[in-house]
């Protein structure tokens, strides 16, 4: 496997979404290495304000940002191509 990607999770308790997205992560397993890191956006406000319509978000190697409705087929593309909307 190539170096491990950083992906920051930012989610809510009982987002559905954001549990697909997570869940979508954990299937390529076995296809990338990946440490996550899973912020509350409730416990900061700031946070809260900027990611509470939009989430689930996850930013990957802090260069790709990745929002509401990410599959398996985006995280794919994104992890492995570095497809996706750049962060700037």
């Amino acid at each position: 496997m190539n170096k491990p990607h950083n992906i920051m999770l930012y989610s809510k308790p009982g987002c559905h979404l954001c549990e697909d997205a997570k869940a979508a992560l954990l299937s390529l397993g076995q296809e990338f290495e990946v440490r996550l890191e899973e912020i509350d956006i409730t416990g900061d406000p700031a946070l809260f304000e900027l990611y509470q319509y939009t989430i689930p978000v996850m930013l990957i190697d802090q260069k790709i940002k990745l929002e509401a409705r990410i599959t398996a087929h985006k995280l794919r593309l994104a992890l492995s191509e570095g497809y996706g909307p750049k962060i700037s």
